[in-house]
């Protein structure tokens, strides 16, 4: 499973082309693919990258609803309509969707936040206010995570 980790900052050219952040690419190399699937968020004004295993559990959580239900057929749309799968080339880099980049506004400055089982390619600016802002919510809610259980089981004395 992939963990993406970090904020980076790249830059977009004309032909919108970005480099993916070496630490990312380390990572699809790890889990032997360089295959991506993006899509534009449906939260934020960004574009979410994510590998094809992670997005094969997407598929299934959706192909798992009622078949001809209304919140099926969103989500066919919302998630997988709309999505593109794209290779990594051997330097690193890909072309993102022109439509994508217009619909989430991305500016030559570019930011790659980190999400654990995805990254978001974000507008420079707006992905600092966004993590500026995630961090004052954490703080102001005093959010915790659950602490993970200590392994009691005994091992084997030899």
């Amino acid at each position: 499973m992939t963990q993406f980790v970090g904020t980076h900052f790249g830059k977009l050219d004309r032909k919108g082309r970005i480099s993916v952040p070496a630490p990312f690419r380390a990572e699809l190399e790890a889990s032997a693919t360089s295959h991506l699937v993006f899509r534009i968020s449906h939260q934020h004004p960004c574009i979410e990258a994510r590998s094809r295993a992670v997005f094969q559990q997407m598929l299934e959580s959706v192909l798992s609803l009622a078949h001809f239900s209304e919140d099926r057929d969103d989500l066919e749309a919302g998630l997988i309509a709309d999505s593109s799968l794209m290779r990594i080339d051997g330097d690193g880099r890909l072309v993102l969707p022109e439509e994508m980049v217009e619909e989430v506004g991305l500016g030559e400055a570019v930011a790659f936040l980190g999400k654990g089982d995805r990254f978001e390619i974000w507008d420079a600016e707006k992905a600092k206010a966004h993590v500026a802002e995630a961090k004052a919510r954490v703080r102001e809610k005093r959010l915790t995570l659950a602490a993970m259980p200590l392994n009691t089981t005994p091992r084997a004395v030899p």
